[in-house]
């Protein structure tokens, strides 16, 4: 009777053992939470078998049950493929948009000047302001911060000038090829020195010097756009004349 007794629970620990196993092939990748409850539950399954089914002593039992736990902790742990640190790749450098062109942009809006180049004068002109007045906000010397958004504000009246005039590019052609660019490096270089922890006496010397050439970089830029809007006055003036002198020979 004892022995039936025994092999009916050899029996169903090895039911029970085939059926962990198999429901173990389907969670190891479902329920990772589950690896630990399954494994020790091997480990008792077998410490039992071997203690009650094969009537071996309780330490050797209980070996054979920590390394059956052991087994099923290593079956159980989630699979590592698909999963290895893939080498970072460096996102490619954001590329500057380009504006598509219309088909107005090879039209000539002046002599050698195409309304497609106006616009990237203007835009690119526009930019550049704009990456002055910022470098301008982070001056802390107020003077010296309101010389330069005067002067930006100048620049972008010129700027609005060659929209309405694009023949005064030409007459301008320094002023968007040197003066903004020297503007720019200068305005940059000072910020970056004004914050330095330390000044040399020859750092101060030159951080004054740039403060008293943003009064003429100012009054440069202000007669560039009065000389642009003068010259617009004498474009009107001599079609008000053409004009008058037409009206004259018609008799009108």
């Amino acid at each position: 009777m004892e022995l039936s007794i025994n092999l009916l629970l050899l029996l169903l620990f090895g039911v029970i053992t085939i059926t962990v196993f198999t429901l173990a092939g389907w969670w190891r990748y479902k329920m990772r939470a589950l690896s630990f409850i399954l494994s020790l539950v091997i480990g008792l399954t077998f410490f039992v078998l071997f203690a009650e089914g094969f009537r071996v002593a309780a330490p050797v039992a209980g070996v054979a049950g920590v390394i059956s736990f052991i087994a099923g902790m290593f079956m159980f742990s989630p699979s590592k493929k698909g999963k290895e640190k893939q080498p970072k790749v460096k996102p490619a450098p954001k590329q500057k948009k380009q504006p598509f062109p219309t088909p107005g942009d090879q039209e000539f809006v002046c002599d050698g000047i195409t309304r497609g180049e106006l616009k990237s004068i203007v835009r690119n002109g526009k930019e550049q302001v704009k990456r002055i007045e910022d470098v301008a906000l982070k001056i802390m010397k107020h003077n010296v911060r309101v010389d330069i958004l005067e002067i930006c504000t100048t620049a972008n009246d010129i700027f609005d000038d060659f929209v309405k005039d694009p023949k005064d590019i030409k007459v301008a052609r320094r002023f968007t090829l040197y003066y903004l660019d020297t503007t720019e490096r200068i305005v940059t270089k000072y910020q970056q020195l004004s914050n330095a922890p330390y000044l040399s006496d020859d750092a101060k010397s030159t951080l004054k010097n740039v403060e008293n050439t943003l009064g003429m970089i100012k009054d440069t830029f202000r007669k560039q756009l009065k000389k642009l809007t003068e010259n617009d006055v004498l474009d009107l003036d001599a079609e008000v004349k053409v004009l008058q002198n037409t009206i004259k020979q018609e008799g009108i």
